[in-house]
């Protein structure tokens, strides 16, 4: 299972990615193929680490929504 985790800017897909490294997680950015109006700029953190969102609340990483697949 994939967790696709929306933030508001590359910027912040970055530094959330780089959070989920230090804690040994592993993750990829990238851009959601069609953008919803609320989606920010379209950037998304791709884990399979259900603690990820967790993680990145807790570093001041605004996570703007969350999908599964």
């Amino acid at each position: 299972m994939y967790i696709r985790i929306k933030v508001g800017s590359v910027t912040a897909a970055q530094r959330g990615q780089d959070v989920l490294r230090k804690k040994g997680i592993k993750s990829t950015v990238s851009r959601l193929e069609n953008p919803k109006k609320g989606d920010g700029c379209g950037y998304v953190i791709v884990t399979n680490s259900e603690k990820a969102v967790e993680i990145l609340t807790e570093n001041k990483i605004r996570v703007i929504g969350v999908e599964t697949s």
